[in-house]
């Protein structure tokens, strides 16, 4: 790069090589017969449009092999797809799961959002997506779909890609978009039978044909109904294949339901109980510890009955994930089959337990993400009734994100399930203790939704605090979207709230969102009327953290109206007490940085300007925030461009259009483009 002069050089390691994603699970050893399904699939996907990818749906009822078979095709396809196979689940706990969630799994699987928050809103995130997926040879699978609407935005514009979509349905509504559509049948009687062998053993079918052939004709051809009775009759190999309690009287359940009512009813207790209690958890999956604590089971117990379930066929291992470690889920096919059974035999006490359980569990690990991510988050009033024996503590950021990341799939419905409940004041309090997800992952999307149910939880429990807590950081979610209008409404009635209550320290925080809004919306001069009266009080208070927040606003406010060095007072003594907390607040000491730079540069002081701006980069680099680095490139670019460095300023203006091209931040890829325009023009 040309520049006018070096200040400061910055090694940074190599970011690590993400690898190809592989997501296709293993085909069991066992996999039988499906040729013609197998055929349909290579068919269909080889003669792509000119313009889309093709899509492929393979239709058929609950248990008939859907994602095994399109894991297997997949598998045989490998070499098609060298960017990678991907997988996405399109329910999650029982319900349609959002097309964000599915496209945030697609994209941090290529990659993306490692050590970076991805965009938040869902147009966005669909419009990276289709960026990144335009030049790479990929395979997506979507598991369990409902409709062609959850498809449709998730279809690559590359003829190099392909999709497969299973579903229960046959989405006519896709096929008239252009899909594939292939019925998957129950496997043929001696196909089954050769399935029913290759679990069971070979000897046995030999040993006992009638009983092999009446039991794979009692499962309907239906392969996990095959699997769920040929698992019952390995564990118990002294009985004959003629006592098979599949084979008792007939019955006109469907086969599924009917083998899955056998094997249910022969479990022991504690694993039939573990499974009616799983059955009814508002969320995806679960791991270990949260198993544990939702079915008031110790740890080790609930290990081996997630091990001895799964190898029943009745649960399913996904993965290892970063502060949980394994993880399960039901089923899908069986999910409500086993909580119709916990209806029928546990009683309303115990149902709502589990919910509470799992609910404490959760409000318990999420202030543990507070406590490593964002210790000056204020804490509300808790009351576990059932708190967790061993709950989840963090030793880094990143695994207190990962289990944000990994769970917030389950946020919605367990919202929704607290609110059905009227447990208000854990809904209020898990919204409150999410706040490093919305914040830190920049979930805004989410945050709006939740922290408008988390106030309408607050003020029907009447805690004052929580009503506060709500109104301030769902007006700050509001002004994170743009919506600063109403964001400034959620300030002013979280104003009068705080002066109501005489807190000095609850005024000056929602007088210095009333400005902050203000600023974000280019009036500075009324913001400073607002953000002087805020830092006034924090210095009355000796609240260095909240008074050097606000007077972050001001040095900028004061800068960006011809004053910088007013601007550079203000924002060097914000800098210095910040760099005086404990604990340590890197994002914002690196925010008084960057205004510092800018401050300098409006000032023409322009080496000044390029070390504060370094130093704010490294500090963003270092706490993997895309949004500010981004920025803070563009401020370098500002710099240059004051400067009369024009070819660097075009260099830095690049680097900043990457990076929020990377983000999909459409409002700043605009100003950014411009600036460029403006560049190349003279």
């Amino acid at each position: 790069m040309q520049a006018r002069d070096i200040q400061t050089i910055h090694f940074h390691p190599e970011r690590r090589a993400w690898p190809v994603p592989r997501q296709l699970p293993a085909v069991p050893r066992v996999f039988t017969d499906r040729r013609e399904a197998l055929a349909f699939l290579d068919t269909a996907l080889a003669y792509p449009p000119p313009t889309t990818a093709p899509v492929a749906v393979i239709s058929g009822p609950d248990g008939i092999g859907k994602r095994t078979l399109a894991a297997r095709w997949g598998h045989q396809a490998a070499g098609r797809f060298p960017d990678g196979q991907l997988v996405a689940r399109m329910r999650a706990a029982g319900r349609p799961a959002p097309v964000a969630e599915v496209t945030r799994g697609l994209l941090r699987a290529l990659g993306l959002g490692e050590g970076e928050a991805l965009p938040w809103h869902t147009e966005e995130l669909l419009a990276l997506w289709r960026s990144v997926s335009a030049t790479r040879r990929l395979l997506v699978v979507l598991e369990d779909t409902n409709a062609a609407e959850q498809v449709l935005p998730l279809v690559p514009a590359s003829p190099q890609c392909a999709v497969v979509v299973t579903s229960a349905a046959p989405l006519p509504a896709l096929v008239a978009a252009g899909a594939h559509l292939h019925r998957l049948e129950a496997l043929a009687p001696e196909h089954a039978l050769l399935l029913l062998g290759r679990i069971v053993g070979e000897q046995r079918i030999h040993a006992e044909p009638q009983a092999a052939a009446a039991l794979v004709l009692a499962c309907g051809g239906i392969p996990l109904a095959v699997g769920l009775a040929a698992g019952e009759a390995v564990l118990d190999p002294a009985r004959p294949l003629s006592e098979h309690p599949v084979l008792a009287p007939p019955t006109t359940a469907e086969a599924v339901t009917m083998t899955t009512g056998v094997v249910y009813g022969s479990l022991p207790e504690p694993e039939a109980r573990m499974l009616r209690l799983l059955a009814l958890l508002p969320a995806p999956d679960f791991d270990v510890l949260t198993a544990a604590a939702a079915t008031a089971t110790p740890v080790v117990q609930t290990a081996q009955l997630l091990q001895d379930l799964t190898a029943r066929y009745l649960l399913e291992r996904t993965g290892l994930v970063a502060g949980r470690g394994e993880v399960y889920r039901l089923r899908a096919a069986l999910r409500d089959q086993f909580r119709a059974a916990a209806v029928g035999t546990d009683s309303t006490e115990t149902r709502t337990m589990v919910v509470q359980r799992y609910l404490d569990v959760l409000i318990a690990t999420a202030h543990s993400t507070v406590q490593q991510l964002t210790p000056h988050h204020r804490v509300l009033p808790r009351q576990y009734r059932h708190l967790p024996s061993e709950p989840i503590r963090f030793d880094s950021d990143r695994s207190a994100l990962a289990w944000l990341e990994s769970i917030a799939p389950a946020v919605q419905p367990t919202l929704d399930a607290a609110r059905e409940l009227g447990e208000h004041q854990a809904l209020a309090t898990l919204v409150h203790d999410l706040w490093p997800l919305f914040h830190r992952l920049r979930r805004l999307d989410l945050s709006v939704v939740a922290h408008k149910q988390g106030l309408r939880s607050a003020l029907i429990w009447g805690e004052r605090m929580a009503i506060r807590e709500m109104t301030t950081t769902l007006a700050l979610a509001l002004k994170g979207t743009g919506q600063l209008a109403e964001a400034g409404q959620r300030y002013q009635e979280a104003l009068d709230l705080a002066n109501a209550d005489e807190d000095r320290r609850g005024i000056a925080q929602c007088t210095m969102g009333i400005g902050a809004c203000l600023w974000a919306g280019e009036r500075y001069a009324d913001a400073v009327t607002h953000l002087s009266e805020a830092a006034r009080i924090y210095h009355d208070l000796e609240d260095l953290r909240g008074g050097a927040l606000a007077d972050i606003l001001l040095g900028s406010a004061a800068a960006r109206q011809g004053k910088p060095d007013n601007g550079v007072a203000l924002l060097s003594g914000a800098h210095a007490s910040l760099t005086l907390l404990k604990p340590p607040d890197p994002l914002n000491e690196g925010r008084a940085l960057a205004f510092l730079g800018e401050a300098h540069s409006l000032a023409g002081r322009h080496d000044l300007a390029v070390t504060a701006l370094t130093e704010a980069r490294q500090i963003f680099e270092d706490l993997g925030h895309a949004h500010w680095l981004a920025h803070t490139i563009e401020l370098l670019g500002q710099d240059a461009e004051r400067s009369g460095a024009q070819e660097a300023a075009l260099t830095w203006y690049t680097a900043s259009l990457e990076q929020y091209a990377a983000q999909a931040s459409f409002r700043d890829m605009e100003r950014l483009r411009a600036r460029l325009s403006t560049q190349t023009n003279q």
